[in-house]
């Protein structure tokens, strides 16, 4: 099995030397723009819920120590750079996995070498299987080290938060790497075998990945998440994850059925009171001739209740979407290995 690995990464060394550019280059991208931030040194009494405020001024006044601080960070945030690496922590587990699952099998058949290489091998399964593991043993920890740099950008984003009590960019980073990199070599490895080409193979799964990956965040937390979601509060913590907005409306925590207008109607202040003229035709200008009527505080009016999955349950989410993206992936996997086997060698 160690001489079929040494061999799979000799086949494949132009992914192989990509694959350790593009993630130590892109861990190491994540680790100097968190430097950069917590260099910033920015103050923790001007956080509002462990994140950084985005203060405005204008020319009018002396700006504030937290304004000009909030100003230097969200400068370094929004900066070209900062931007870059975000877009490739995004795509960079599907760009591996794709790199390296369409050329696996496909270019032995597309060059004529998949005979002769199954039997040497002596079983086809056997053969496909050691590809695999020698790109596993490879992608996984690289990905992984990516992935751990991705979150500490992502703490350094929201100083007073760990980034491993919160909900932002949540599939975008740390062990998620690792099983949506698994997914996309997988599925690619699949449809590689079954449609023997290579550019097919990466066509297909671009689109499939991208649809994938557009509609997961959305799907979990209208469908799969909804279980999980509890009641929040008025006002939600800044670390958890928005699941949905209840259709029924509360007020102070009880059901409520009535018109919503006519809530706001009733709950108006009342007009100014203006003073009646004497006799005489003058107005009396006593304090108390005229009441200008002030606005009371009748507490929040009736809303939806908002569902949420707190920050606390970070890693029962995490936990759970990536069994569902192994689970994906152990059936692409299996696909490939079945169709091996029946694959006619052209």
């Amino acid at each position: 099995m160690f001489a079929r690995i040494q061999l799979t990464l000799r086949q494949h060394r132009l992914e192989t030397i990509a694959l350790f550019v593009l993630c130590g280059g892109l861990a190491l991208a994540g680790v100097i723009e968190a430097w950069r931030l917590n260099s910033l040194n920015f103050p923790h009494s001007c956080l509002q819920d462990g994140r950084v405020v985005q203060y405005w001024y204008d020319g009018s006044s002396a700006p504030t120590a937290c304004q000009l601080a909030s100003k230097k960070f969200y400068d370094l945030v929004w900066s070209p750079d900062m931007s870059i690496v975000a877009m490739f922590e995004q795509i960079l587990p599907f760009i591996v996995g794709i790199g390296f699952g369409a050329p696996l099998v496909a270019r032995e058949i597309e060059t004529g070498t998949a005979p002769l290489s199954w039997a040497l091998a002596g079983s086809r399964f056997s053969w496909l299987l050691g590809k695999i593991v020698a790109v596993v043993v490879v992608m996984v920890p690289l990905l992984l080290v990516a992935g751990l740099a991705a979150d500490v950008r992502e703490g350094a984003l929201v100083p007073g938060i760990d980034p491993h009590a919160m909900f932002d960019s949540y599939a975008a980073r740390g062990v998620f790497f690792v099983f949506w990199g698994l997914a996309a070599f997988l599925g690619t490895l699949a449809l590689g075998t079954i449609f023997g080409r290579t550019m097919p193979a990466v066509m297909v799964a671009l689109i499939v990945c991208v649809f994938v990956r557009g509609l997961w965040e959305p799907a979990w937390t209208h469908t799969i998440l909804r279980p999980f979601a509890v009641e929040a509060d008025y006002q939600w913590g800044s670390a958890d994850l928005f699941v949905y907005n209840s259709d029924q409306l509360y007020l102070d925590g009880k059901p409520w059925n009535g018109d919503l207008n006519q809530w706001f109607n009733e709950h108006q202040p009342a007009p100014p009171v203006m003073a009646t003229p004497d006799a005489s035709g003058m107005v009396p200008s006593s304090s108390a001739a005229v009441s200008n009527a002030q606005p009371v505080d009748f507490g929040p009016p009736p809303q939806p209740i908002t569902y949420v999955i707190h920050g606390a349950d970070y890693w029962l989410v995490t936990r759970l979407e990536c069994a569902v993206l192994l689970a994906g992936s152990l059936f692409c996997g299996a696909i490939a290995l079945f169709w091996v086997g029946r694959r006619k060698p052209y």
